[in-house]
């Protein structure tokens, strides 16, 4: 399960809606116990397509760098659908080299009201995976 705090929610939500109607797309990090994200590093598209992502080689590499550096882990990869559903596509799927991330898929069909959904793809198994908007506050509830 992904928990995610609701500033950090609107931080990729905000990166995705000044991408569009481009994809965008970026990387999460935090503990890799509990799956709480303790940070979004955006990325650039280097593609700048609205069907397909490709992240930015040189800002990927200094994200990983970044959060490995501060003993976190990767937990997830995002990116925005923005003209079609949450689902991994077949390219997603294709693409999807990080078997021990989670894929974050935002739709922006109705860019007012963005659906996100998580999914752990492996090979061409896809699974929808539980992810939990929180309050900062609840943090120390968990």
């Amino acid at each position: 399960m992904l928990t995610i705090e609701r500033p950090l929610l609107n931080q990729i939500l905000n990166h995705l809606q000044a991408c569009y109607p481009l994809e965008g797309c970026g990387l999460l990090a935090g503990d890799g116990e509990t799956g709480w994200v303790t940070a979004v590093y955006p990325i650039e598209n280097s593609l700048h397509s609205p069907t397909a992502y490709q992240m930015d080689p040189t800002q990927q590499v200094q994200a990983m760098l970044d959060l490995e550096a501060r003993g976190w882990q990767l937990l997830a990869i995002y990116h925005s659908h923005p003209h079609g559903p949450e689902l991994p596509s077949v390219t997603d799927v294709t693409l999807a080299l990080y078997p021990e991330a989670l894929y974050v898929i935002v739709s922006l069909q109705e860019r007012a009201v963005p659906v996100v959904r998580s999914f752990r793809i492996a090979g061409q198994a896809v699974v929808e995976q539980t992810m939990k908007v929180v309050q900062p506050s609840d943090k120390n509830c968990v």
